[in-house]
């Protein structure tokens, strides 16, 4: 390792990887490593991870990032996690006491109705509707039914709550875990207005208030890395780490990450910004500073090809995929991506996930190349909804920065735009969260670089417009008979 201190470590723990890189203080990348990580799909409501696995994962990426050929010493560190998944843990020795609930994992779906009175003025509070993929009602279901969460309660050893306080208490040994303003935020339980644990949600789950992490801004000192010494000084969620790889986007642009779910993104600034058919919360914060954000969910986007590759036996590479869209551009089946429910704006449940023709029979068997042109066009009609509904809420929306894996298909950025009739900017620099956790954990140098991009201009395409019709009036059927 070459003795510079002027490098920043990224460590970002996704639904499908956990990765590390350096980066120097321009934002250029040094070193990177990657460790997949296996998910446990159990049945459709039940979506679980390993805890353990997960940090054996983060070990090695870390080290492996550090001890490349040239990799510089770092001076400080970022961390990057899936938001609304949930883990119970012991507060001694930081021992994982159940598995990781992930942000697909819907178990408590039924409970939930029971608070159906309730969920507008939780939304008001938490700035999220009242769904299972937060963690309330996860972190409930673990003290109702996994017996070492419920022996940890009656000794005094139990710590529960985000994924990002379960790694931060294992990387820096600071065992009751610290967890960040965005990941907070997403459990459901957070009062996004106070920044504290709100007292009556968690009289209302049945959460007592010392089994949960403490909640610091997003910029904070978390402690050191205990391998290695370095201070970790950022963590954010992964999606709102994404906004800040360029150093911010342009007040006139909008952020679509696709991963395995995807995201459309708006920052409001200091302005907090509650809608009932999206989600609030914050992208940024440190002492006497928070910057919020509105956000359109998309539950299947990802897994959604991953459930078609496990199932149906569909190859979704990213080959595949790519050779699927150039040989049907344009598909007659709509893909019902219900993968996850459906997230903003619809909030739903919906049927399971199926293939339909024209006149809406579902189709079991459907040709290979259509079955996965149809399921990526649903994606983007789902991505679309979300747009269609913040350019409603806040005008002015110019152009379109898209990262996140899928965004590497040049059909997919071409598909966008001319849906959205707007511009859609693909930087060359892929790795969006990361970058994004390294400018915040560095302090948001002015010597970062934007990244080039690649531009995708919007084209007239009549019969992609008509199929997105088709798709959301079908989504509206199934809301009024839902």
């Amino acid at each position: 390792m070459k003795p510079d201190n002027q490098c920043i470590l990224a460590i970002d723990q996704g639904t499908q990887s956990s990765r590390a890189f350096l980066f120097d203080d321009a934002g250029r990348q040094i070193t990177a490593a990657s460790q997949k990580i296996g998910l446990n799909r159990i049945d459709r409501h039940h979506v679980e991870q390993d805890g353990n696995e997960i940090l054996a994962s983060l070990h090695k990426v870390i080290t492996e990032a550090l001890d490349a050929p040239d990799a510089v010493r770092a001076a400080a560190a970022g961390l990057a996690t899936q938001r609304s998944s949930v883990i119970a843990w012991d507060r001694q020795t930081g021992e994982a006491l159940s598995p990781v609930l992930s942000w697909q994992d819907r178990r408590e779906h039924a409970w939930l109705g029971t608070l159906a009175e309730r969920s507008a003025d939780i939304h008001r509070i938490t700035g999220l509707p009242l769904t299972p993929h937060y963690g309330a009602s996860k972190l409930r279901w673990l003290l109702h039914h996994n017996s070492n969460v419920q022996d940890a309660a009656r000794n005094g050893t139990l710590a529960m709550g985000p994924l990002a306080a379960f790694i931060v208490a294992n990387l820096t040994s600071h065992y009751p875990g610290l967890v960040d303003h965005a990941n907070a935020s997403r459990t459901q339980l957070w009062n996004l207005e106070r920044t504290e644990w709100d007292r009556d949600l968690l009289e209302c789950f049945g959460i007592e208030k010392q089994w949960l992490p403490v909640t610091c801004p997003i910029r904070s000192a978390y402690g050191r890395l205990h391998a290695d010494e370095i201070p970790l000084k950022a963590v954010n969620g992964d999606q709102t780490a994404a906004l800040h790889a360029d150093g911010g986007i342009a007040p006139d642009a909008v952020l679509v990450n696709l991963g395995s779910g995807g995201f459309v993104l708006k920052p409001t600034g200091s302005t907090l910004m509650i809608h009932d058919a999206l989600l609030s919360g914050l992208c940024d914060s440190a002492d006497g500073e928070r910057s919020y954000l509105l956000e359109g969910t998309v539950n299947g986007a990802g897994a959604a090809l991953r459930w078609a590759g496990k199932l149906h036996g569909l190859d979704t590479s990213p080959a595949a995929v790519s050779d699927a869209l150039q040989q049907c551009p344009a598909p007659r089946l709509l893909f019902v991506n219900s993968v996850g429910g459906f997230g903003s704006p619809w909030w739903m449940d919906g049927p399971s996930p199926c293939w339909r023709d024209p006149g809406g029979a579902v189709i079991s068997r459907p040709d290979k190349a259509s079955a996965i042109a149809s399921l990526v066009e649903s994606i983007l009609f789902l991505v679309m909804n979300n747009l269609s509904l913040l350019q409603e809420i806040i005008p002015g929306i110019r152009q379109i920065h898209i990262s996140g894996g899928l965004s590497r298909q040049d059909l997919v950025c071409q598909k966008l735009a001319n849906l959205a009739c707007l511009p859609v900017m693909r930087p060359n620099q892929h790795e969006a969260t990361a970058r994004g956790i390294a400018w915040l954990a560095a302090g948001k140098p002015a010597s970062w670089v934007r990244s080039s991009a690649e531009s995708f201009h919007p084209k007239n395409d009549d019969q992609l417009l008509q199929r997105y019709r088709d798709a959301t009036g079908l989504l509206k059927e199934m809301r009024c008979n839902n």
